[in-house]
């Protein structure tokens, strides 16, 4: 059973994020999607590379937004630490096809 809180599950996430392992990559992806899906987005199969109890924080902060929260709203200095998060890796970004 998840007994993960979202403060928890975000701060794990930013953490996993933080070190540049083999599993950085998708739990920046969770953040930043969840903090902005329009430019951010977490292809399903990649959730693999996570272990079982990262894969759990993933989902809580999926189900965060599902509720209408946003993930840096729990957690403290909250904006500053996302958008460091994204310097560091916003170049996960959706790339959008121009039109012809």
């Amino acid at each position: 059973m998840n007994t993960f809180s979202p403060t928890q599950s975000v701060e794990t996430l930013l953490t996993v994020a933080n070190r540049h392992t083999g599993a950085s990559e998708i739990a920046a992806k969770v953040l930043l999607s969840a903090w902005n899906s329009s430019d951010f987005a977490v292809p399903v199969a990649d959730l693999a590379l996570l272990d079982g109890d990262n894969y759990q924080h993933a989902l809580n902060v999926i189900n965060l937004r599902y509720h209408g929260r946003e993930p840096q709203s729990v957690i403290a200095n909250g904006e500053k630490r996302f958008h460091a998060l994204w310097r560091d890796w916003n170049h996960l970004e959706i790339q959008r096809k121009k039109a012809a």
